[in-house]
């Protein structure tokens, strides 16, 4: 069977362990201190603040921004449900807006016109590695959280995604870019923001405040060191798979993705929009032992919210007629063949 996704860990990963073990200190320390700086040095961002979820990352960054109970936050609907869980965490209101056709990212246009008074904060995720137009928004005026879980390494007009906003997130789940089993980080763009994070997430103060608790462990940041060495050869390779795609399926009667005009695709997922039966589709690849997902899942944020369809219309399209295929730096030469051949015969049979 080939998986829909696999991370790509190896002897540099296990050998990094072994040096935190022969530490015996396997709770945050040096190793988090240097995949932070690692980080923020490689965004160009002014640092970091590791975090045990990428999830926690989010609403860390939501806790630096003030943002407060009633206050709203705008998302797009076609996203993960952890960024709806993180706002409602801190008891905001997501305000959900509609997306792109094209590439998945946030609809400028759509976001803007639910901007009011009580918007305090834009999440803005570069989905499936595809760099969301990220320079609009800024003139807004309204402080950005960029949500790079899929795009660490991607790039817009020149600049890493994760160096335009107030503060970006990062995920280091097992199926992310990058991964350190679990994990996350925050990393700001200004002193003021990097003080305040790390004042948050400091356990211990002279001032009793409910805190909960966001550290990673050195054994996770060492892998996270290892990975972050490796991510020009996993964007290298992930690429090389997406043009063999784009060349086996241009001649289909289906939708490939776009390289922005201005930035780099990383292709943490390389998507497809067909015109037939998606469920029929993923089905039939799965019996010829191939996995095909759909990334968002079972729902769009604004169906959760128990919002009309009819509001969101390319999210809704989207959910119709979008998947993922695999790719990930492991996948064989073999197994890209194979993916290419099976999904060209099985996307002539579907209705």
């Amino acid at each position: 069977m080939i998986e829909h996704s696999k991370p790509t860990l190896g002897r540099d990963e296990l050998y990094a362990l072994r040096k935190v073990i022969v530490t015996n200190y396997p709770a945050e320390g040096w190793a988090v201190r240097r995949f932070e700086n690692s980080l923020s040095d490689y965004i160009g961002a002014k640092g970091a603040v590791a975090t045990s979820t990428g999830t926690l990352a989010l609403y860390l960054a939501l806790l630096c921004l003030s943002i407060k109970p009633k206050d709203e936050v705008i998302v797009p609907s076609y996203t993960c449900r952890s960024v709806l869980n993180a706002v409602l965490y801190i008891g905001a209101k997501p305000v959900v807006c509609d997306v792109n056709i094209a590439d998945y990212n946030i609809s400028f246009t759509d976001a803007k016109i639910r901007i009011t008074q009580k918007t305090k904060a834009i999440i803005i995720p570069h989905m499936f590695g595809c760099p969301a137009e990220i320079d609009k928004f800024r003139d807004l005026g309204i402080p950005i959280i960029e949500d790079c879980a899929h795009s660490i390494g991607a790039e817009y007009k020149g600049k890493k995604v994760g160096s335009w906003g107030d503060l970006s997130i990062f995920s280091f789940e097992g199926t992310k870019y990058i991964t350190t089993g679990e994990g996350g980080m925050v990393l700001a763009n200004s002193k003021h923001l990097l003080e305040k994070l790390k004042k948050l997430k400091e356990p211990e103060s002279f001032d009793y405040k409910i805190k909960y608790t966001y550290r990673m462990t050195n054994l996770q940041a060492a892998l996270g060191i290892v990975q972050l060495l490796k991510l020009k050869s996993f964007i290298m390779k992930r690429r090389r798979i997406a043009k063999i795609y784009t060349q086996a399926f241009s001649n289909l009667n289906i939708e490939l993705p776009k390289e922005p005009s201005e930035g780099l695709h990383i292709f943490h997922r390389y998507m497809v929009k067909i015109s037939g039966n998606i469920n029929q589709f993923m089905q039939c690849c799965y019996k010829k032992r191939i996995k095909v997902k759909q990334p968002v899942k079972p729902y769009p944020l604004h169906r959760y919210l128990k919002l009309s369809n009819n509001n969101f219309p390319n999210t809704t399209l989207i959910m119709k007629s979008a998947v993922s295929i695999p790719i990930y730096p492991l996948l064989a030469d073999r197994e890209v063949q194979l993916i290419t051949d099976t999904l060209r015969t099985v996307l002539t049979k579907i209705k």
